[in-house]
């Protein structure tokens, strides 16, 4: 018998034995689906979900327990998790319709009309008389046309809407639209009919009934308004961003015994959930003062309430009162008092947060790893946990530690903020957005979400939606400066000139100086923008003179000045301030500013020594300084000197050190820099400027390959930027690594942002070269020669773009060709 003839029956029985397992693991897999569902008929959903993962650890690919599994979580609020598994559904049959369909309508209420069309247009495919994926598709068509600013195309969208509507008017996502075209308009009371109608149909519907509210606002009616949020409040008991919601909006008419009335009574010191105690609390310390929050909570300890939480709490005001180690000690003396497991969880957590905040986080992860060994899925501590993993960059572990905690509580706002940070740490722009719009839903329009969403769509230029954001926000926060004062700026940016000027008036009407400020700056750039210069000017000097301008209003005039290159008119100001007030250090500084833009670089170096010997601790002059001796090649010792002076009287100063590796830099020091750099770094992991610096010295200049896997870690969040600096170091990173695709698509936005800088056209060159784009490479490098200052030292990658062009020019490559 032959060697072969006995292995070929071997290998038929091992191939007959993987298929009995395979068979068997399907059938596995359908008693752990079936088991599921007969778990789901009677109402038991949490083992339906561990049967259902079982069913995924035998067999990947089954559709109805995957479908299953999608339902119960979407109907739980796990909109991402059900996103996902229905996602699956669809990669493994794209003619999946109750899948594309349920993308699509995920994709629609999150606002995410790029998402909705991908989904909504096979669906359409597949069912083209089907009326809700009919719906869909005109709604994805209409978010699209509205993004786009396609008055055309968002004609043709309501159209199709509007009819669909008529033949089925109990679908609620048509009136959805029909509410966000008639806001658009601001045919309130058209959209006013429309949610009504709505919330006939769905009355639990939280958007809705918020939505409710902000058309209410919009229509003036403030005790509707006031009605419907104590109503809300009622039917959703366990939303508390609704009393959150009814709270702000008291403040906002400054009631402040309202909402103190509202929060009181529904304090029960009987009651084991402590929460809307510290709810009043947390009132009384922002409206009333910390002293008035400590006295409250001593007045419900001295009551009999022996919960230590109260006493961990008291603790905590007094750390914000800067009573820092009083506050320790006492959250210390608390933990070894007798307490429920949970309370001293809760306890350890205020500790380490404390802890953190003093710059001891050793201690700190230490009672936070306790916390999370005796319950891994503690969300205060899982949040501590994913900002410092944030914080060192472990991005994929914070991101996994709050998919977790978002597991279980699916409707936190801050939760799905931190997931935004992991998101922008990771480069990851969509999910960014989409975590930050959550968020907003979820807080009931809060101004500390709205403002970060629209800021954040306002960085992608997406100014319209950047103000429906923040006006959804305002109608339920009338007059919060802190609203106004970017949507001030977002009209300034549309050059919607009356409504700027609308804000700038409710912004001078507020009783906070900052407001007040705000609106100066404001009025003066409604102005400037208009080109009507000598009318600012006008305006600001007018405030001076009747007394209601400060120092900010002489500083926006300067501006004003500089801002319409009028020089001699800012100096001449600038001179005449500093004549009035000879001894006001801040004066002066604004003046030595002047000078130095006037290019008087002597005049502005004296005021800023007189600054900094008559006051040392003057960073801001100390940096001028430094700057101004900087830019003269021949004195770069004396900087050096000067840096190391300027850091004897402010050692902590972040914008000195910057300056000092600036200098290390240009002198070709960069170990020095690198070293200066990480320090500044590890102070403040968040700055892009300083991740961007870092990770470009890292690159171009760090020891081996360890030094750029550290580049590209930090350099993830650079992704997808438009500040051309970020692109250059995001796209030679990419270049380094050998993704020259990306590269290009980076360097090429990069060189088109800083056409005079050689090094990013050299960048851009060795890319086309790697992509055997040899004509290109060989244009970009003659290009990147002639920015070099004739007769100054070229730097050192010039020598290798000079070997790069011989071998293209000795290879037969020309422009062109």
């Amino acid at each position: 018998m032959t060697l072969r003839k006995v292995l070929v029956p071997a290998f038929l029985a091992i191939g007959v034995m993987a298929l009995s397992s395979c068979e068997s693991s399907k059938e596995r897999a359908e008693k752990f689906y079936q088991s599921g569902m007969a778990y789901l008929e009677q109402g038991d959903v949490e083992r339906a979900i561990v049967e259902f993962r079982n069913v995924f650890k035998l067999d990947g690919e089954h559709k109805e327990a995957r479908r299953a599994y999608a339902e119960i979580e979407r109907n739980r609020g796990k909109l991402r998790e059900a996103f996902s598994q229905y996602l699956r559904l669809a990669e493994q049959d794209p003619k999946d319709l109750d899948a594309l369909r349920a993308l699509s309508e995920m994709a629609v209420a999150n606002g995410d009309w790029e998402v909705a069309e991908r989904y909504a247009t096979p669906a359409a495919e597949l069912a083209p008389q089907d009326p809700q994926i009919l719906a869909l598709k005109a709604a994805a068509d209409y978010g699209k046309a509205t993004t786009e600013a396609d008055s055309a195309g968002i004609v043709d969208a309501m159209n199709r809407i509007k009819a669909l509507r008529a033949a089925n008017p109990d679908n609620v996502l048509l009136r959805r639209v029909i509410v966000d075209d008639r806001l658009r308009a601001q045919d309130f009371n058209a959209a006013l009919t429309e949610i009504d109608e709505a919330i006939a149909i769905e009355p639990k519907d939280r958007q809705l009934n918020a939505q409710r509210l902000t058309v209410l606002s919009a229509l003036g009616d403030e005790q509707a308004v006031e009605d419907g949020l104590i109503d809300m409040v009622q039917r959703f008991p366990e939303a508390p961003e609704m009393s959150a919601t009814l709270v702000r909006w008291y403040v906002s008419r400054d009631e402040l015994d309202k909402a103190e009335a509202h929060l009181r009574a529904r304090v029960d010191l009987t009651a084991p959930d402590v929460t809307h105690v510290f709810d009043l609390v947390r009132f009384l310390a922002e409206h009333r003062g910390t002293d008035a929050a400590v006295a409250e909570l001593d007045k419900v300890i001295a009551s009999g309430a022996t919960s230590p939480i109260f006493t961990s709490a008291r603790a905590g005001f007094l750390f914000d009162l800067g009573r820092h180690d009083e506050a320790i000690a006492d959250m210390r003396a608390v933990l070894k008092e007798d307490g429920s497991p949970d309370d001293t969880r809760r306890i350890k957590i205020g500790l380490a947060r404390m802890l953190s905040a003093s710059d001891q986080d050793d201690e700190a992860r230490k009672l936070v790893d306790e916390v999370l060994a005796e319950d891994s899925g503690y969300v205060e501590a899982m949040k501590l946990q994913a900002g410092w993993d944030i914080r060192d960059d472990k991005v994929g572990d914070a991101i996994a530690v709050l998919r977790r905690a978002l597991d279980d509580s699916p409707n936190d706002p801050a939760l799905m903020t931190l997931m935004a940070r992991a998101y922008e740490r990771d480069g990851n722009r969509d999910l960014m957005r989409e975590m930050l719009s959550l968020a907003v839903n979820a807080s009931n329009r809060a101004p500390d979400e709205s403002l970060r969403y629209a800021q954040f769509l306002a960085s992608e230029n997406k100014l319209v939606q950047a103000e429906s954001v923040l006006i959804d926000a305002l109608r339920l926060t009338p007059g919060n400066a802190h609203i106004l004062m970017p949507l001030g700026q977002v009209y300034v940016a549309m050059q919607d000139w009356p409504r700027a000027s609308a804000v700038a008036n409710q912004l001078a009407a507020s009783s906070q100086p900052a407001a007040r400020n705000a609106a100066v700056g404001l009025q003066a750039a409604v102005l400037n923008g208009q080109k009507n210069s000598e009318e600012a000017v006008g305006y600001l000097q007018g405030l001076v003179d009747s007394g209601k301008g400060d120092l900010g209003t002489k500083i926006a005039i300067l501006r004003t000045y500089v801002s319409n290159n009028q020089i001699d008119r800012a100096l001449a100001y600038a001179n005449q301030l500093s004549h009035e007030a000879p001894d006001n250090p801040e004066i002066e500084f604004i003046n030595g500013s002047v000078q130095l833009l006037a290019g008087n670089t002597a005049a502005a170096e004296t005021i800023m020594r007189k600054l900094v010997e008559a006051d040392p601790s003057r960073n801001q002059a100390w940096l001028a300084l430094v700057r101004i001796v900087a830019s003269d090649p021949k004195r770069t010792e004396e900087t050096r000197t000067l840096i190391a002076e300027a850091q004897k009287a402010a050692p902590d100063a972040p914008e000195l050190k910057w300056a000092q590796a600036g200098i290390l830099e240009r002198t070709g020091d960069y170990a020095g820099a690198i070293s200066v750099y990480e320090a500044l770094y590890k102070e403040n992991t968040g700055n892009p400027i300083i991740a961007n610096n870092l990770a470009s010295l890292l690159s171009v200049h760090g020891a081996g390959e360890d030094s750029l896997n550290r580049a590209e870690i930090i350099a993830r969040r650079l992704r997808g930027s438009t500040v051309p600096a970020f692109q250059d170091t995001y796209g030679w990173i990419a270049y380094l690594r050998g993704n020259y695709k990306e590269a290009v698509s980076e360097l090429e936005k990069a060189a088109a942002g800083m056409p005079d800088d050689p090094s990013v056209q050299f960048h851009l060159a060795k890319t086309y070269l790697a992509l055997d784009r040899k004509s290109d490479a060989l244009a970009q490098y003659r290009r990147m020669e002639g920015l070099f200052p004739q007769g100054a030292e070229k730097p050192g990658y010039a020598a290798d773009a000079e070997k790069d062009v011989q071998a293209l020019e000795a290879g037969g490559t020309t422009v062109g060709n």
